[in-house]
Protein backbone atom coordinates (compact mmCIF):
# COMPACT_ATOMS: atom_id res chain seq x y z
CA UNK A 1 0.00 0.00 0.00
CA UNK A 2 2.97 2.27 0.93
CA UNK A 3 4.63 1.98 -2.18
CA UNK A 4 1.23 2.42 -4.33
CA UNK A 5 1.35 6.17 -2.28
CA UNK A 6 4.78 6.94 -3.06
CA UNK A 7 4.33 5.94 -6.57
CA UNK A 8 1.39 7.90 -7.09
CA UNK A 9 3.14 11.25 -5.10
CA UNK A 10 5.68 10.93 -7.61
CA UNK A 11 3.40 10.13 -10.50
CA UNK A 12 1.41 13.21 -9.07
CA UNK A 13 4.91 15.57 -9.04
CA UNK A 14 5.90 14.28 -12.55
CA UNK A 15 3.05 15.86 -13.89
CA UNK A 16 2.39 18.23 -11.91
CA UNK A 17 1.69 22.24 -13.59
CA UNK A 18 4.60 24.38 -14.41
CA UNK A 19 3.44 26.74 -12.02
CA UNK A 20 3.42 24.42 -8.79
CA UNK A 21 6.81 23.23 -9.74
CA UNK A 22 8.37 26.52 -9.92
CA UNK A 23 6.47 27.65 -6.76
CA UNK A 24 7.77 24.76 -4.86
CA UNK A 25 11.58 25.95 -6.40
CA UNK A 26 11.06 29.06 -5.56
CA UNK A 27 10.51 28.07 -1.61
CA UNK A 28 14.35 27.48 -1.67
CA UNK A 29 14.46 31.29 -2.23
CA UNK A 30 12.73 32.00 0.97
CA UNK A 31 15.60 31.68 3.14
CA UNK A 32 16.80 35.27 1.59
CA UNK A 33 13.44 37.21 2.69
CA UNK A 34 13.91 39.70 4.70
CA UNK A 35 16.71 42.66 5.20
CA UNK A 36 19.82 41.99 5.24
CA UNK A 37 23.31 44.08 6.42
CA UNK A 38 26.74 43.26 4.00
CA UNK A 39 30.15 44.34 4.49
CA UNK A 40 32.87 43.20 2.27
CA UNK A 41 33.51 44.64 -1.77
CA UNK A 42 36.57 44.47 -4.23
CA UNK A 43 38.73 41.83 -2.55
CA UNK A 44 41.97 44.10 -1.52
CA UNK A 45 40.20 47.22 -0.42
CA UNK A 46 38.77 49.17 2.18
CA UNK A 47 35.40 47.10 2.54
CA UNK A 48 31.82 49.28 2.75
CA UNK A 49 28.49 48.00 3.46
CA UNK A 50 25.20 47.93 2.13
CA UNK A 51 21.46 46.79 2.91
CA UNK A 52 20.02 44.45 0.72
CA UNK A 53 15.83 43.17 0.89
CA UNK A 54 14.44 40.23 -0.58
CA UNK A 55 11.16 39.17 -0.94
CA UNK A 56 8.89 37.17 -3.18
CA UNK A 57 6.50 38.37 -5.09
CA UNK A 58 3.58 35.77 -7.23
CA UNK A 59 6.51 33.46 -7.90
CA UNK A 60 9.54 35.99 -8.69
CA UNK A 61 12.07 36.67 -5.99
CA UNK A 62 13.12 40.40 -5.89
CA UNK A 63 16.51 41.76 -4.21
CA UNK A 64 17.19 45.42 -3.81
CA UNK A 65 20.64 46.25 -3.20
CA UNK A 66 21.53 49.69 -1.81
CA UNK A 67 25.02 50.97 -1.39
CA UNK A 68 25.00 54.94 0.47
CA UNK A 69 27.85 57.23 -0.43
CA UNK A 70 31.34 56.15 1.31
CA UNK A 71 34.32 58.27 0.93
CA UNK A 72 34.79 58.87 -2.93
CA UNK A 73 32.21 56.13 -3.44
CA UNK A 74 28.48 57.50 -4.87
CA UNK A 75 25.62 56.19 -4.06
CA UNK A 76 25.16 52.51 -6.04
CA UNK A 77 21.73 51.27 -6.33
CA UNK A 78 20.92 47.55 -7.79
CA UNK A 79 18.06 45.21 -8.41
CA UNK A 80 17.34 41.82 -9.73
CA UNK A 81 14.27 39.43 -10.06
CA UNK A 82 14.81 35.96 -9.63
CA UNK A 83 12.50 33.40 -11.28
CA UNK A 84 12.83 29.51 -11.58
CA UNK A 85 12.98 27.95 -15.43
CA UNK A 86 11.07 24.82 -15.06
CA UNK A 87 11.56 23.84 -18.61
CA UNK A 88 15.48 24.03 -18.62
CA UNK A 89 15.62 23.11 -14.46
CA UNK A 90 17.20 26.38 -13.43
CA UNK A 91 16.77 29.27 -11.76
CA UNK A 92 16.92 32.68 -13.72
CA UNK A 93 17.74 36.44 -13.15
CA UNK A 94 17.80 39.23 -14.47
CA UNK A 95 19.34 42.57 -13.30
CA UNK A 96 19.99 46.50 -13.49
CA UNK A 97 22.31 48.59 -11.74
CA UNK A 98 22.81 52.63 -11.41
CA UNK A 99 26.33 52.22 -13.37
CA UNK A 100 23.48 51.02 -16.86
CA UNK A 101 25.21 47.54 -15.97
CA UNK A 102 22.72 45.02 -16.60
CA UNK A 103 23.16 40.40 -16.58
CA UNK A 104 20.73 37.31 -16.95
CA UNK A 105 22.66 34.63 -14.98
CA UNK A 106 21.29 30.94 -15.01
CA UNK A 107 21.95 29.58 -11.12
CA UNK A 108 21.84 26.14 -9.74
CA UNK A 109 21.51 25.28 -5.51
CA UNK A 110 23.46 22.67 -4.23
CA UNK A 111 23.31 22.14 -0.63
CA UNK A 112 24.08 25.46 0.69
CA UNK A 113 26.00 26.53 -2.12
CA UNK A 114 23.81 28.71 -5.16
CA UNK A 115 26.21 28.82 -8.24
CA UNK A 116 25.64 31.60 -10.98
CA UNK A 117 26.42 31.90 -13.94
CA UNK A 118 26.62 34.84 -16.42
CA UNK A 119 24.25 34.06 -19.82
CA UNK A 120 24.74 37.73 -21.24
CA UNK A 121 25.40 41.47 -19.90
CA UNK A 122 25.95 44.49 -20.78
CA UNK A 123 29.70 44.98 -20.82
CA UNK A 124 29.65 41.39 -22.91
CA UNK A 125 32.14 39.93 -20.37
CA UNK A 126 30.98 36.84 -18.21
CA UNK A 127 31.51 35.98 -14.75
CA UNK A 128 30.06 33.91 -12.43
CA UNK A 129 28.96 34.48 -8.76
CA UNK A 130 28.70 32.07 -5.66
CA UNK A 131 26.57 32.61 -2.65
CA UNK A 132 27.23 30.24 0.10
CA UNK A 133 24.75 30.21 3.00
CA UNK A 134 26.50 29.65 6.00
CA UNK A 135 23.67 29.78 8.73
CA UNK A 136 20.21 30.63 8.84
CA UNK A 137 21.22 34.09 9.37
CA UNK A 138 24.74 34.62 7.05
CA UNK A 139 25.60 34.19 4.06
CA UNK A 140 29.06 35.39 1.77
CA UNK A 141 28.50 35.83 -1.97
CA UNK A 142 31.22 36.17 -4.31
CA UNK A 143 31.80 37.30 -7.92
CA UNK A 144 34.38 36.29 -10.11
CA UNK A 145 35.95 38.00 -13.36
CA UNK A 146 35.46 35.02 -15.59
CA UNK A 147 33.47 31.69 -15.36
CA UNK A 148 36.81 29.75 -14.59
CA UNK A 149 38.58 32.28 -12.33
CA UNK A 150 39.41 30.91 -9.39
CA UNK A 151 39.65 34.00 -7.04
CA UNK A 152 37.10 36.20 -6.50
CA UNK A 153 37.31 39.75 -6.75
CA UNK A 154 34.60 40.86 -5.08
CA UNK A 155 33.46 39.59 -1.60
CA UNK A 156 30.55 40.39 0.80
CA UNK A 157 29.55 39.16 4.01
CA UNK A 158 25.45 39.64 4.91
CA UNK A 159 23.88 38.89 7.97
CA UNK A 160 19.96 38.84 8.38
CA UNK A 161 18.45 41.67 10.70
Amino acid sequence: MKSIIAAALLASLAFAPTAARSANQMAAMQYYVGNWSCVGGEVGKKATTANVRYWLDNGLMRQWVSVSGQGMMKPYELNATITWDAKNGRYLQAGLDTEAQWWISYGKLSGSTETWTDHATGSGKLGRSVATRTNDTQFTYQTFDTIAAAKPYFRVVCKKQ
